[in-house]
């Protein structure tokens, strides 16, 4: 016997029966186990405004996002610490902590206050002298958890968040490989003291694990991304992870392919990328500008920012592209260049359009300046100019 095709009423066609089905889903999920309605658990992606406007903008969400992890990786000395710096000064400019876990131990005091300026002293402003994986890993969860506990108890306005930067992943390394070195070391220190400094046993690779420390520092991370998804979920805190880029094979890594199809590769294993909801390489040119004499200078460095994974919303090509600028201390005070930044986005998304030699504004034809230099130095004479193209920019953000 052929069986008959049942069709399932919509709405349209009865709305009483749709009612009824939709009551007694209700009252079956409710006693589903763990499971909440999906608005409960499924937000809207909340963002902290940066001071990288054109960031802000071509990621659209407005903002450095919030109860997500995202991963940033480039060339050596190519501006990965600066952005990161700048996205802690973002986060404390507005009243949220900043959490810098310093694996590396090279960041200069000099330059991190000449970058943040007076919010440098804030108190939310904290620094962990990272010592092994473990100490890193503790030391996160302790600060997300009691960033969201005080909110709980109200010492907190419930809008107070954290960005944890850790720089960089190559640093977080397991207490059991320094112990499995120390103990080689003190080996072959032995050996070699009887045998009257001649001979010494050899340690079990140059890492002590025989070459296979990093796989374990790769399994170490891939737990500990499965543990930070749900906490900075659940605590509504950030993480930024800076990874190295190498341009040779390595053992444990993962390929990052950019849109002109170079290949990158990234340490750390796979799970930092698959887990982080933005991955961001970052890289550097110089800002130059021509004198009264036509000689060129550079005036400051420009980053740019290509987004290539960017899962808070949706983007319109291989990558999202932002950049910010800063000056060396020749055109403008060193440190972050916000009148470049708005004049340059001002000009791509056509808040100031040319017309012939001069640029003007495109809500009122007023005639701002000749040539996009002349905007710069504009903006920076006239900052409610600056801040008002600026505010124009970002009420064009794409969702």
């Amino acid at each position: 016997m052929a069986l008959q095709k049942r069709v399932v009423p919509s709405a349209v066609e009865n709305g009483r029966e749709a009612a009824k089905r939709f009551k007694a889903l209700g009252a079956v999920s409710k006693r589903f186990r763990g499971w909440r309605p999906q608005a409960e658990v499924i937000r809207e992606v909340e963002a902290v405004p940066t001071c990288m406007p054109a960031y802000d903008v071509h990621n659209r969400v407005g903002g450095h996002p919030i109860s997500r992890i995202a991963l940033m990786h480039g060339p050596s000395n190519e501006g990965k610490t600066l952005v990161e710096l700048a996205l802690l000064k973002s986060f404390l400019e507005r009243g949220h902590f900043a959490a810098f876990a310093d694996a590396e131990r090279s960041t200069p005091a000099k330059w991190v206050n000449s970058l943040l300026g007076e919010v440098a002293q804030s108190p939310g402003f904290v620094a962990l002298p990272v010592k092994t994986f473990e100490h890193a890993r503790d030391a996160i969860r302790s600060l997300c958890e009691t960033v969201a506990d005080a909110r709980a108890k109200r010492e907190l306005p419930d809008d107070v968040t954290a960005l944890v930067c850790v720089d960089s992943l190559r640093g977080l390394v397991p207490k059991a490989i320094f112990d499995e070195l120390k103990k080689a070391q003190e080996a072959d220190a032995a050996e070699g003291k009887q045998r009257g400094g001649r001979f010494g046993k050899k340690p079990k690779g140059i890492d002590g694990y025989g070459g296979r420390a990093a796989q374990m520092k790769a399994a170490l991370l891939s737990a500990w991304m499965d543990e930070c998804v749900p906490l900075f979920a659940d605590t509504r805190c950030a993480l930024l992870l800076i990874g190295r880029e190498t341009k040779v094979e390595a053992e444990s890594g993962f390929r990052v392919i950019t849109e002109d199809w170079k290949e990158y590769k990234v340490g750390g294993g796979v799970a930092p990328f698959f887990m982080a909801s933005q991955v961001i390489r970052v890289t550097r040119e110089y800002v130059r500008v021509k004198d009264s004499e036509g000689k060129s200078q550079v005036v400051g460095e420009r980053h740019d920012l290509a987004m290539y994974k960017v899962k808070v919303s949706g983007k319109e090509d291989v990558a999202q592209y932002a950049y910010v600028h800063t000056s060396n201390g020749v055109q403008a005070p060193e440190g972050f260049d916000r009148a470049r930044d708005v004049g340059a986005l001002s000009v791509q998304l056509e808040v100031v359009k040319p017309h012939g030699s001069w640029l003007v504004r495109a809500d009122t034809g007023e005639a701002i300046a000749q040539g996009e230099e002349q905007l710069v130095k504009k903006l920076r004479a006239d900052p409610a100019l600056a801040a008002e193209l600026e505010r124009q920019c970002r009420g064009m953000v794409k969702p």
